[in-house]
């Protein structure tokens, strides 16, 4: 029976990871309460109606509210961190996170929302994973002025350079500020249009299991990440002039999913070749005139149904022999014919 229990407890081990969501900064038109856990499929759902968009799956997850839906965010900065649980508290409002969907859905399902409803393609869609380096930003016109990555100053004390682990994390913290100079240089403006950032840092995972979770070293890395995070936050509060909606995703997801079955593995393949399929210019579902058809044709709809109605009823009351002319010329008419 005991063997039975560790069977079932690593199966849904393996299904499901635990992770952390922190708002660092949000509108003032939104408000994040309580700590219930959220389940990280409907992340997509919580970005979308800070947008305010209208959301495609209901959930019953009472931690978000809209006070004002006529000032809501115009961009949603995620900074995903894999391979460990939690930061270690901090600031911003913390909520545990259900990893039962990866990152990357998130990321690809706002990407589709935002360009269904803004086509002309003016809205910034930013993925960068700073462990490609400078390759993450190529496809981003408004960094190709990153030409390289300046070492940050500093002695640390348990981290050391000549550690491929912790080298590579440092140079993950130096790329991520050599971002942070570019938005603080103004080139990220508020234009009205939703904008969707994601940063993911995947080296920390390889930090914490080198030095153990909980090693001075690991502490290290941690409290230097923070800092960064909260730099990058003031960085994009400042761009959008407080309008916008910057959270910190952090999951166990690569430790608790290492096995994965083969029908799983061509899953993502194919999900993969279809994001590279070019451009063979099919129509959108709908544009930014949606909404205006949409109410026309609603409102008229409306008005329709209700004067038919009133005409019918009009007519079905009416007295034949005193108020319609219409009877009594017919009744005359017959007469005489």
């Amino acid at each position: 029976m005991l063997n039975i229990l560790i069977c079932i407890t690593f199966y849904f081990a393996a299904v499901y990871g635990s992770g952390e969501l922190t708002i660092l900064h949000r509108p003032s038109s939104i408000l994040f309460k309580g700590h219930d856990r959220l389940d990280e499929s409907d992340l997509k759902e919580v970005y979308s109606a800070a947008l305010g968009f209208s959301i495609e799956h209901s959930s019953t997850w009472p931690g978000m509210y809209l006070t004002d839906p006529f000032h809501l965010a115009e961009a949603i900065v995620t900074i995903s961190i894999d391979g460990i649980t939690d930061l270690g508290g901090g600031k911003g409002h913390h909520y545990p996170l259900r990893t039962d969907a990866d990152d990357g859905e998130t990321f690809y399902a706002m990407k589709k929302r935002i360009e269904e409803r803004y086509p002309d393609g003016n809205s910034k869609i930013i993925d960068i994973d700073l462990s490609d380096g400078l390759n993450a930003i190529k496809d981003y016109e408004f960094l190709h002025d990153i030409k390289h990555i300046k070492k940050v100053k500093g002695v640390y004390s348990y981290l050391k350079t000549n550690v491929d682990e912790d080298h590579k994390f440092l140079q993950e913290i130096n790329f991520l500020n050599a971002i942070i100079d570019k938005i603080e240089s103004g080139v990220v403006k508020k234009d009205h249009k939703p904008d969707y950032y994601r940063i993911k840092c995947t080296s920390l995972h390889a930090v914490s299991d080198l030095h153990g979770e909980n090693s001075t070293a690991s502490k290290e890395a941690k409290q230097l990440l923070i800092e960064t995070i909260n730099r990058l936050n003031d960085a994009f509060n400042k761009a959008y002039g407080g309008s916008v909606l910057v959270s910190v995703v952090s999951s166990d997801v690569s430790h608790t999913r290492r096995v994965r079955s083969t029908n799983t593995q061509n899953e993502s393949k194919a999900t993969k070749e279809e994001r590279k399929l070019p451009n063979i210019n099919l129509a959108v579902t709908y544009n930014g005139n949606y909404p205006v058809i949409f109410n026309i044709i609603l409102w008229f709809g409306v008005a329709m149904v209700f004067a038919l109605l009133a005409i019918s009823i009009v007519i079905g009351t009416m007295d034949p022999g005193r108020d319609s002319i219409i009877y009594r010329m017919t009744s005359t008419r017959l007469k005489k014919d």
